[in-house]
């Protein structure tokens, strides 16, 4: 029955919709059940680091000593535009449907009860539309453009660069400079921002259904009451944080080596981008704190009671042999189910407030934080490196 009404509802595809998807459409770069997501992901990296590198060869400033960073040395330019800009994109790949899946589950798995059914459609309805929204995706652009200008008015150039020279009037932009503030660093941040849009509305989407009144189970194996697959979901926007910790590492890299910042200088800052990304991605999820606590509290108070119980009649019996038809004690099932329900009860104890694991919390730390240690050669050399992972590993 559950499955017979889930397919009249549309699936939560969050990625595909919006003015820029329908556009790609047309064009044919996205077709139906084929979206060419890798074509697309070089695509991007085409029209953006290949115009940039044509640019600056024609001006003399891709490689030589013409200018004190030339484009080839540019490490930010590599990591912004051929590893986070395709990875961006090709996110769509595994987070879409991964969130699909997620929202069906609701259904498919019995948390959303059938008479709730309508109300769970009209939801993901509303997100749907929210997705399509052609205003939300002219103020992302509107935000990725604002944002580039205000990164380029608050990084001094202090150099000559193969993108700007510094003047007494302010930077003098290269034809490379110009490619890269009107089209390339907007591109990234549009990506950036249309990805925190969606982000948005799977959250929106949670709080949403955490209203309907949810059948969950205090003795559920996920430990959470059949909602360890909404924080299993959270483990797959690891690829987001992997793709902005990757472009970061490049502008980390060029302060590191041209303005001479010592890496330890960035540590804060990247333990605040650490802390800054974990709450923003399992925060959602303690909305569904206070409705874990109830199911735990009265799955205490039932299997409690029930324990009472049994304990109590399973003490008369083989305890104080009150049973008339004095039952041998060998062979019989009596001690394997108050086992059971001994396990029961310690399931019920170990329910989790919030339906997210360790592994899925470590998993997005080393996400962010894994682009990042190559930065450890510009203070250590690589034997060293190698020597201290051996240390650690043994």
């Amino acid at each position: 029955m559950v499955q017979d009404v889930h397919l009249t509802s549309r699936p939560l595809l969050l990625v595909e919709g919006g003015p820029l998807f329908h556009l790609e459409k047309r064009t044919g770069l996205i077709k139906e059940n084929a979206p060419l997501k890798k074509q697309r992901a070089l695509l991007a990296a085409l029209l953006t680091w290949l115009p940039l590198l044509v640019l600056s060869a024609f001006q003399g400033h891709a490689f030589g000593h013409s200018v004190q960073v030339p484009f080839l040395r540019d490490f930010g330019v590599y990591t912004r535009f051929l590893m986070a800009v395709p990875l961006l994109i090709f996110a769509e790949n595994l987070l879409g449907p991964r969130i699909a899946e997620a929202a069906a589950h609701f259904v498919e798995s019995g948390v959303v009860q059938e008479r709730d059914f309508p109300q769970f459609d009209a939801i993901v309805e509303r997100q749907l539309q929210l997705r399509n929204s052609a205003l939300a995706e002219v103020i992302i652009a509107i935000l990725a453009y604002v944002f580039t200008m205000i990164g380029f008015k608050m990084t001094a150039v202090h150099g000559t660069t193969w993108y700007a020279t510094p003047t007494d009037h302010g930077a003098v932009f290269t034809w490379a400079g110009w490619w890269l503030i009107l089209f390339c660093t907007p591109l990234f941040q549009f990506l950036g921002f249309r990805w925190l849009w969606r982000l948005f509305l799977w959250f929106q989407f949670l709080g949403r259904v955490r209203k309907l009144d949810l059948q969950l189970y205090p003795t559920h194996g996920d430990g959470a009451g059949g909602l360890g697959f909404v924080g299993e979901t959270q483990r797959f926007f690891g690829i987001l944080l992997f793709a902005f910790s990757i472009a970061s590492a490049g502008v980390l890299a060029n302060s590191i080596i041209y303005d001479k910042v010592p890496l330890e200088s960035f540590a804060p800052a990247i333990a605040v981008y650490v802390v800054i990304t974990l709450i923003v991605l399992t925060a959602p999820l303690l909305l569904f704190a206070g409705t874990l606590l109830k199911t735990k509290r009265n799955g205490l108070n039932e299997y409690g009671t029930l324990s009472t119980k049994y304990s109590s009649e399973f003490h008369r019996k083989w305890i104080l042999r009150e049973d008339p038809n004095r039952e041998p004690l060998l062979g019989t099932g009596d001690i394997q189910s108050l086992a059971d329900l001994g396990n029961s009860y310690a399931l019920v104890q170990k329910m989790k407030a919030i339906p997210i694991e360790l592994r899925t919390i470590l998993h997005l730390i080393v996400a962010c934080l894994l682009p990042l240690v190559p930065l450890l050669l510009t203070v250590m050399p690589l034997k060293e490196i190698l020597r201290l992972l051996m240390k650690v590993l043994m």
